[in-house]
Parts: structure tokens; sequence; C-alpha cells
């Protein structure tokens, strides 16, 4: 809702009230003792109710820039994003030296 609000400001569209609320299904399959688990997001769901006193094009190009210009929404869709550093007990730690069992 934060980018509905940003991207608003900068269209100049009116903005009024705005509630969202957002679900999701996971799920999870494999071994822990093999450590194979992978978990996963199935679909994720959100529901807006959105208020405003300007014409419906304005507001669905409103909307379409607050999809578009959200950071978290566009990482999901490239996982390759996320970089992970690990320290152990204050020391650098990397799982690469550590493979799963049976790999």
């Amino acid at each position: 809702m934060t980018q509905l609000e940003r991207y608003a400001q900068m269209m100049k569209v009116n903005l009024g009230q705005v509630k969202a609320s957002i679900g999701f299904s996971v799920a999870s399959e494999g071994s822990v003792l093999a450590q194979t688990v992978q978990a996963r997001a199935d679909k994720i769901v959100i529901h807006y109710d959105v208020e405003s006193t300007d014409g419906p094009e304005q507001v669905a190009g409103l909307l379409r820039n607050a999809r578009n210009g959200c950071y978290a929404r566009q990482s999901f869709g490239r996982p390759e994003l996320f970089e992970d550093t690990i320290n152990l007990n204050g020391q650098p730690f990397d799982l690469a030296d550590y493979p799963a069992p049976g790999r």
C-alpha cells in the first residue's frame, strides 16, 4: 500500500481509503533428515478495496504502476537476487563446504 500512496502522489490521483487483505497457500516437501526440504508458496492472494474520486482509467494506471513498482513483488519472481552471508560463532561460514548427505 505504500507504493499506492507513493504513485498516487506522483500521478496526481486522488486516493481515498485503501484496505488490503493478503492470504497465501504454502507447502513443503522432502526430508528433514536427508536435508532435502523444499518450501514453496503456491499462491499469494491480495485483495484491495480502493476509494477514489478519479476515473477508473486513472486508478487502473495507479494500480498498475504500484504493482510493477513494488520491490517485494518483483523480487519474489527473481530468487537469484538473494545473497546469503553467514557467520557461525563469529567466523565466516560457507554452507557449500558442508554438502547435504547423499548429494
